[in-house]
């Protein structure tokens, strides 16, 4: 191999700057499994909250037909249980609403933040571009 520089840079500087952007390149790629895993588990959570809140209406649906067969013109508020049950399903589903505004406004101001630079002890920064 021929001794070339590339700004400044010999064959060996290069070959450590490429593995460090490698390890970096890496690092990157599984945050960003681990963040798409989160994302698919929560994106689960909320299509379970859907289904729970349709069965919930139809068991409110039947229950309300159930007493209109009656001959009960007063329809009685939904049972404590089903109450408590869709107000513990909302507050869930707002702070899972919460938890998602609040991961991707830190993934924006992370990605907007310039990164300072960080001195390895070989002398290159850490973080910098792909060359």
């Amino acid at each position: 191999m021929s001794d070339v520089t590339i700004d400044g840079l010999s064959t060996n500087e290069l070959v450590s700057v490429v593995e460090l952007q490698r390890v970096e390149l890496n690092r990157l790629l599984g945050e960003q499994r681990r963040l798409n895993d989160r994302i698919d588990k929560m994106l689960h959570m909320q299509e379970r909250e859907q289904v729970l809140r349709q069965q919930m209406q139809v068991a409110l649906d039947r229950l309300a037909e159930q007493k209109s067969l009656t001959g009960q013109t007063a329809t009685p508020p939904p049972p404590p249980q089903l109450e408590d049950r869709l107000n513990r399903t909302e507050r869930r589903f707002s702070a899972l609403q919460m938890a998602v505004g609040q991961l991707i406004d830190f993934i924006e101001r992370r990605e907007r933040s310039p990164k300072p630079a960080v001195r390895e002890p070989d002398g290159f920064a850490s973080g910098s571009p792909i060359i």
